[in-house]
């Protein structure tokens, strides 16, 4: 640990968004520019690991397709899906006792781990989560077959909504009659961001190492 980048962490005050990726910190009389998606990873990371094996469970309403997910990451490779979807299958009970990600027989994803209470991830992020798990995983060496699985378990992190900001410049992509919706889905998104982000420091300075 660095003591001195600890005490800021345990000690700061969240003051607000500089932009979409920034947040300003206040830690005594210094002001600091704070990147929310790289702290939210390592805070996720490290929150994986102090769980393992210990955590309770978010249940999809809908049990999504391991295949139908990953043909959106991958955009249309169906057979690279097949065989990824194959891999997890397999490697179900193994993911399930010490992560709490839930597949079933027939290949849908049903649960997920909370990692962060009262925290619920962005769900638009869960095809590239199982893509990393099909891809990035060493299932053969534990140690770093364990660590890979909790980095991919970032997509819990605070990144942007897939959407564009609806405030300032990203107002012109919703210029449109039939954008309305998606208007409305965007601003729902970047709000709830905004509340997750304040929900994350206070957890930053509890746990954060």
């Amino acid at each position: 640990d660095h003591s001195g980048l600890l005490d800021i962490v345990r000690h700061c005050s969240f003051i607000g968004m500089a932009d979409d990726v920034y947040a300003l910190l206040q830690h005594n009389t210094h002001m600091y520019l704070a990147n929310v998606v790289s702290l939210s990873k390592e805070l996720m990371y490290q929150l994986v690991l102090r769980r393992f094996a210990h955590f309770n469970a978010i249940q999809l309403s809908d049990p999504a397709p391991l295949s139908e997910l990953l043909m959106l990451a991958l955009k249309e490779e169906d057979k690279i899906a097949e065989m990824n979807t194959e891999l997890l299958k397999q490697k179900a009970e193994m993911l399930e006792e010490y992560f709490c990600v839930k597949i079933d027989t027939r290949g849908n994803l049903s649960r997920l781990p909370i990692i962060l209470d009262q925290y619920t991830p962005d769900m638009d992020r869960i095809p590239e989560f199982v893509l990393c798990l099909g891809n990035d995983v060493d299932w053969e060496d534990e140690k770093c077959c364990f660590q890979a699985i909790a980095a991919a378990l970032n997509f819990y992190a605070m990144h942007p909504p897939l959407l564009p900001n609806p405030s300032g410049e990203g107002l012109q992509c919703y210029k449109k009659e039939i954008e309305h919706q998606l208007l409305a889905e965007a601003e729902a998104a970047w709000a709830q961001r905004e509340m997750s982000i304040q929900h994350l420091f206070p957890a930053m300075r509890l746990f954060l190492k």
